[in-house]
């Protein structure tokens, strides 16, 4: 662990050289806080899977997405995340009990999912959760490409990143710096894929009033206020 965190702290330390003054990083105790400086914006973002308000909402169970992630055999026990982006949703899924395997293709990205992990696997509250959860650097078509039977996942995740909005509101800070440093994977080929592969389900991500995606329709539907969540079932 102490080997891993070293390593880590030396890519942010030189990340943040190679970027200079658009990107910095502070490193927590339980996460980092990023610093992206493109005026006339200074955003700051806070990465945790330990901070206090995030596992608040981490424990509760009658979230949308932890019900379109389950089902009434309650046997869907690993989950495949696609599109890993900050990683949250993964852990809430680890929270309440799933094996997840969370795939980002971005490599800073990666690198500060796994450094707020390795936090949170020392911290006694996050320390279950954290510990159910493999971060994956790479590229989720070629990871489904490439699973054999051995594998298999019973639950499929895939959260395309959602557009910049076209009002005058400003996306979330760690939504403008999501975008701004990466971008979504082939999602057809994610999506098409993720169909043929899943054991159980594929749930996918959706603002609450967009079409499901590839005008594809869903078999379940679970909502939140601005969010929902389609389900897609495997008919095997």
């Amino acid at each position: 662990m102490t080997s891993e965190l070293t390593q880590e702290s030396k890519f942010f330390r030189d990340y943040s050289g190679i970027l200079c003054q658009q990107l910095k990083f502070e490193m927590l105790n339980d996460g980092l806080v990023i610093n992206l400086q493109q005026p006339p914006d200074n955003i700051h973002y806070k990465h945790s899977y330990s901070e206090h308000h995030f596992l608040k909402r981490a424990e509760q169970s009658n979230q949308a997405l932890i019900k379109a992630s389950n089902n009434k055999a309650r046997n869907i026990n690993t989950v495949l995340d696609l599109t890993g982006g900050w990683g949250m949703d993964s852990f809430i899924l680890a929270y309440h009990g799933h094996n997840v395997t969370c795939i980002e293709q971005n490599q800073l990205l990666h690198m500060i999912n796994a450094y707020s992990l390795n936090r949170a696997r020392v911290i006694k509250r996050s320390a279950m959760a954290a510990s159910r959860i493999a971060m994956i650097h790479g590229n989720s078509i070629d990871f489904l490409q490439n699973a054999g039977e051995i594998d298999s996942f019973d639950c499929i995740y895939l959260d395309p990143m959602f557009p910049e909005h076209k009002s005058s509101a400003k996306s979330t800070k760690g939504l403008q710096i999501l975008q701004k440093l990466t971008q979504n994977q082939d999602i057809k080929a994610c999506f098409d894929l993720a169909l043929q592969k899943a054991g159980k389900r594929v749930v996918v991500k959706r603002p609450a009033k967009s079409p499901p995606i590839f005008d594809l329709i869903p078999d379940l539907v679970y909502r939140e206020k601005t969010i929902r969540f389609d389900v897609y079932l495997n008919p095997n």
